[in-house]
């Protein structure tokens, strides 16, 4: 009889330890028992593209560690820019975005997460054109200007009425516009456009590289996955920290607002 009691205490207990267990936490780590999360990561030099057929960038990595630290599987799936991520999201076809800014329609369908780094929009022009001052008046009204196609940087542009000419899909292509003269200026995120000089081998010297505006650089993480894996934002946000705590100075400079 003793041996029974103690049997059928086991099993509740081990029943307990499942209903209960899906977050573990042990010695400042933590291992959270959820769905493999399916991650849309676009091209976006050099926070994430595709390098020899895998997935690499800084961002990429940073994201991989606090995967590892969170003990949660996940799969990455390349695609070529953030239209197509939010489409993918839409139709649940994948779980998160790695790595995006801040915006009422992905805002709708997900949640943001603790910023992984901080992103500086910037204006790109040609240096020869003495004539463009991003801060002047006249520079809203006459100066003919793109981003990336169904980026959050060319919804801003329509957005604040600039004389906004149609870009292309791929962030790579951007350049073109200028160097064709179909547009007067670029905006797109400042370390991006010194990543594509460098990997062109375009002269630096001919561009002007003027910043606009820090934003945070985070995680997008669906509600339909949030429902089913309960605790996992939380969670992730506290591995996020975690890993600001952990970087190197040279991290933490991609990673910390710049002070005004």
């Amino acid at each position: 009889m003793q041996t029974a009691r103690g049997y059928t205490f086991a099993r509740k207990l081990m029943k307990y330890a499942l209903v209960t267990g899906m977050v573990l936490f042990s010695c400042g780590s933590f291992h959270l028992l959820a769905q493999t999360l399916r991650v849309a990561v676009p091209d976006y030099p050099p926070y994430t593209y595709v390098l020899n057929k895998q997935i690499a960038g800084e961002g990429y990595e940073a994201f991989d560690k606090i995967m590892s630290e969170l003990g949660i599987e996940y799969r990455a799936e390349a695609v070529p820019n953030f239209g197509r991520s939010l489409i993918d999201l839409e139709n649940n076809l994948v779980d998160a975005l790695l790595l995006a800014t801040e915006s009422p329609e992905r805002s709708a369908l997900a949640e943001y997460s603790e910023p992984l780094f901080f992103t500086d929009w910037a204006w790109v022009w040609l240096a020869e054109r003495d004539e463009i001052k991003p801060y002047s008046e006249q520079f809203k009204q006459t100066t003919t200007v793109s981003a990336q196609m169904n980026s959050n940087i060319y919804r801003w542009l329509a957005m604040q009425q600039y004389q906004i000419t149609p870009g292309t899909n791929d962030i790579r292509g951007l350049f073109n516009l200028l160097d064709h003269g179909r547009v007067d200026a670029i905006m797109l995120p400042a370390l991006t456009a010194r990543t594509l000089l460098a990997e062109n081998d375009r002269n630096k010297s001919q561009y002007k590289i003027h910043k606009h505006v820090q934003l945070p650089y985070g995680i997008y993480v669906s509600k339909a996955y949030l429902a089913k894996n309960p605790g996992f934002m939380a969670s992730l946000n506290r591995a996020i920290d975690k890993h600001h705590a952990n970087t190197t100075p040279a991290e933490k400079s991609l990673s910390t607002p710049a002070k005004n």
